[in-house]
């Protein structure tokens, strides 16, 4: 049964409309998947440096002895962020990735002399990178707002950076007067040359590689770093075995193929990999549904639309739907579709998926490449709307991953039911729904009808939920009245990012790989996750 909220016909919605990612939902329980195989970095932290500048903001505010209060820290830290990031752009305005270096060149072209330093950005660096500093080891929350620096990781970051530059003009200027106000520009240009992202000092780079790929656990225990060691372990040994640098694509290609040789260390994170790609493959089929029926509402030029002909609008074009299937061997001619049940499409793929098969602690793989979460995915993501025809079968896969014995130990499969019903976890609502078609047996197009009909409840709930928590806020893409839906906003669906890309991107700033592939120095770190790996896993 659908479940309908809608606001009292006298009641007016005085929301302002915003926009916003993740509008079902389930793009959270693949990135918390995500975060558990890669910590300490983000899609906005894309520069490693900026850990080693930010701990040293926090350390240059301690050294002037100023007040242990966040609003005066923010000031003084957004003023210092601004004086980098001017000193770079004219040092080099060709470094791309300067936060602030929009505004910076601006002002460097508006000015004389001196330059009067300011906010540069709304969002600082000292917030964008303050969740993987944490992550990390590098800072600790405390009570003032103002985070705190490990003895461990933190303190030998921003001592190292304030050695370097405790000599510069500027430097000596803010810690005599305890301010941030106007500089020459030459004296600019010198910060900017010896604290710029792009170029890191050999100091720097050791004692960043010490904590993404540490060699010994932190005094916490290995926990938190084990997993990461893991994820730029396998990375580097992809690296190293191609040549290159993998593309996202050919990353899950290798995690989801059975025949992917590597030690059985990396095992546990591969699997992680591979429960983060079935979540992701979730979502964008779910969200390229509710693409396909706003599109729909919006094209009818109505007011509301009953839902029954939205629906009946989205699977009237049986040939293309059926075409989805034949591509990827479920049925063999259009003519078969019509007539298909859920029960013929679980059976082919049961066939399928226990052809060569091969379970890793639980998650199974097969030889069978086109029944792939990433070759959804890319369909899912191209401008064919009839790709929804592969949600049915995105379910049915998650199925057969975990339908031998899983291993309730590990933590990522615990994870793909993370939110429960209310994130269409796989416990809660996709196996009991699989168990209830499979005793029913409906059409194949009930079910995706079914989908649909559960994509625009999800996404309802998901609006509400976020309106109850900020009432100024709507974020719904439709209203639903009953049985009718209205038009609210257009809406593309997409994906979850991994981060993989920052992370690549990190070791390459950290010197560990380059275009040709992986360094020599990233082979001796190569070396070093593995024995890192040993001694966990052989504790």
């Amino acid at each position: 049964m659908s479940l309908n909220y809608t606001l009292p016909k006298w009641v007016e919605n005085e929301t302002n409309l915003v926009g916003g990612l993740d509008l079902l939902g389930l793009r959270n329980v693949a990135q918390t998947i995500s975060n558990h195989c890669l910590n300490g970095i983000t899609t906005i932290s894309p520069q490693i440096r900026y850990l080693c500048l930010r701990s040293w903001f926090i350390k240059m505010y301690e050294q002037c002895n100023l007040p242990d209060n966040y609003s005066s820290f923010i000031d003084f830290s957004a003023k210092l962020e601004g004086t980098v990031a001017i000193g770079t752009v004219l040092y080099n305005p060709n470094i791309t990735g300067v936060v602030g270096g929009t505004l910076a060149t601006e002002i460097i072209e508006n000015s004389d002399k001196e330059i009067n330093i300011q906010r540069l950005v709304q969002q600082l660096v000292l917030n964008m990178y303050t969740g993987p500093s944490i992550d990390l080891g590098i800072c600790f929350n405390r009570d003032s707002g103002i985070t705190g620096l490990t003895r461990e990781r933190g303190i030998p970051l921003a001592d190292s950076v304030m050695q370097k530059s405790k000599d510069l003009k500027i430097i000596r200027k803010i810690l005599k007067n305890k301010k941030i106000e106007t500089f020459d520009i030459e004296e600019l240009k010198e910060i900017g040359e010896l604290l710029n992202i792009q170029n890191i000092p050999s100091d720097e780079i050791e004692l960043l590689i010490d904590i993404i790929i540490p060699s010994k656990a932190s005094p916490a225990g290995w926990h938190n770093d084990i997993r990461r060691i893991a994820t730029y372990t396998f990375l580097l040994q992809l690296i190293n075995d191609q040549g290159s640098i993998p593309s996202i694509e050919n990353f899950f290609t290798i995690v989801s193929n059975q025949n992917t040789k590597f030690q059985h260390y990396l095992s546990e994170v591969i699997n992680g990999w591979q429960c983060y790609l079935i979540r992701d493959a979730i979502a964008v089929g779910h969200e390229k549904i509710l693409e396909n029926v706003v599109e729909e509402l919006k094209a009818s030029n109505k007011l509301k639309v009953d839902r029954k002909n939205i629906i009946e609008n989205i699977i009237n074009n049986t040939n293309s739907l059926a075409d989805e299937l034949i591509e990827i061997g479920i049925i063999n001619d259009v003519g078969e579709f019509d007539e298909l049940r859920i029960l013929d499409v679980y059976n082919r793929l049961k066939t399928i998926t226990r052809k060569s098969n091969k379970s890793i602690d639980g998650i199974s793989r097969w030889s069978n490449k086109l029944i792939n979460e990433s070759a959804f995915i890319e369909q899912l993501m191209s401008n064919n709307r009839s790709a929804i025809s592969l949600l049915p079968i995105i379910w049915l896969i998650s199925y057969f991953r975990l339908s031998n014995k899983s291993n309730n130990s590990i933590h990522s499969i615990n994870l793909l039911s993370r939110g429960g019903w209310g994130r269409i976890g796989l416990k809660e609502v996709i196996f009991p729904t699989i168990k209830k078609w499979k005793k029913n047996n409906p059409l194949f197009t009930q079910v995706i009808a079914e989908l649909i009909d559960r994509t625009v409840d999800q996404h309802v709930r998901i609006a509400w939920s976020r309106t109850a928590i900020d009432v100024n806020k709507d974020v719904s893409v439709m209203n639903v009245d009953a049985n009718q839906w209205q038009y609210s906003k257009d809406f593309e669906g997409g994906r979850t990012a991994p981060r993989l890309k920052e992370a690549m991107g990190w070791l390459k700033q950290l010197q560990l790989i380059d275009d040709r592939g992986i360094t020599s120095d990233g082979k001796d770190i190569l070396n070093r996750g593995y024995k890192s790996l040993e001694q966990y896993y052989s504790n």
